[in-house]
């Protein structure tokens, strides 16, 4: 029975970097843990049973757990194990070194940093009871012994491992953290982008629209908001389908991303109606703005029909005249009004006339 369906073959890969990494951190660690344990063992004359245990434990046990989780069907929970595992032979470890303090500690707190990193508390915990049983009962069975001297040669050969080790650690742990925060922007990014037009969506638009508003208020910038009504908008579903409306809208989204300033916002208003945040204008160059958006959008064809002529209307206010983005919007959304009004195909400039007349 394959555990990973088609579908979910980059769950598989997923589990399979995971177990890659868990790899070269096990082996690092091992080699790094194999002298100052021998040194121990040296010490205390455990004699080459014990030697040759270590270096299976050291050089080839990391080669074993790696094979084993690859092999697994579900190679996580299976590489999650040979954490545990890990743990324990730490445990003996550090039972038939009597507790020689340097090496023991140093082992105890790598252990917990890594299976921390690698699992969280679930991990760290299994790992600690597999520890202290593993620790419990060889130290029991050895004469519960305990060393507390160490020589010089114990000290610098567990330095690498207080080192080294962690320091690898700390930058696989970031980097980790770097590429699922960056994951994370690219989730969020999808998450706010209409996904047929390739702009943003009302969501990310309004948090924009806040954005400018606030510099605006602050001199840093004269935001404009501009208000893009298609014109018989419906009549195009009507007449040539849904499929032709899509088509339009599209088509008009890129000619917005491809025309405004760098710094400006088009996006996806609701239904048919799209908006741009013009991030720095004035009225004469924001006018102008649009009707050049105007003109492109004339151009544009419908594969159905070479002869329809889109038009908009277009309404558009300035923040610098609104009390809050609330009165921001209904001053665009009242020039977009009077376009309409007045026979659509147009464009207007909220002025504070306007509210009179409204």
């Amino acid at each position: 029975m394959n555990y990973y369906s088609p579908d979910d073959s980059h769950l598989k890969r997923r589990s399979q970097r995971f177990v890659r990494r868990m790899f070269i951190m096990r082996q690092l660690g091992t080699m790094l843990c194999f002298f100052p344990i021998l040194s121990v063992l040296m010490e205390r004359d455990r004699g080459l049973a014990f030697s040759a245990l270590l270096f299976v434990n050291a050089f080839l046990w990391p080669w074993l757990a790696y094979q084993r989780a690859l092999r697994a069907e579900d190679s996580t929970a299976t590489e999650r194990h040979n954490l545990t595992l890990d743990a324990a032979f730490g445990g003996i470890w550090v039972a038939l070194m009597a507790l020689s303090p340097l090496p023991s500690f140093v082992i105890m707190a790598v252990l917990a940093s890594d299976r921390y990193a690698a699992g969280g508390a679930a991990q760290l915990i299994a790992a600690m009871q597999a520890f202290l049983c593993a620790f419990v009962l060889v130290w029991l069975v050895d004469g519960a012994g305990v060393d507390l001297a160490f020589s010089t040669r114990t000290v610098w050969l567990s330095l690498p491992l207080a080192t080294c080790y962690m320091l690898v650690l700390s930058v696989t742990s970031y980097n980790l953290t770097w590429q699922l925060r960056k994951r994370n922007r690219e989730l969020e990014r999808i998450a706010l982008m209409d996904p047929g037009l390739g702009i943003p969506n009302r969501r990310l638009f309004e948090r924009r629209l806040e954005s400018e508003f606030l510099s605006t208020r602050r001199g840093d910038s004269a935001g404009y908001l501009l208000l893009i009504d298609l014109d018989y908008f419906k009549s195009v579903n009507d007449t040539w389908g849904h499929e032709a409306g899509d088509f339009l809208l599209a088509e008009i989204s890129s000619l917005l991303r491809n025309h405004v300033g760098l710094q400006d916002i088009p996006a996806r208003f609701g239904g048919d109606e799209l908006g741009v945040i013009v991030h720095h204008a004035s009225d004469e160059s924001v006018v102008a703005l649009a009707q050049r958006l105007q003109e492109k959008i004339a151009q544009v064809r419908l594969p159905a029909s070479a002869e329809f002529r889109c038009s908009v209307s277009i309404g558009i206010a300035s923040a610098a005249h609104a009390e809050s983005i609330r009165h921001w919007l209904r001053h665009a959304d009242e020039a977009l009004y009077e376009v309409k009004r007045a026979g659509r195909n147009g464009v207007r400039l909220w002025q504070p006339s306007l509210a009179g007349a409204a």
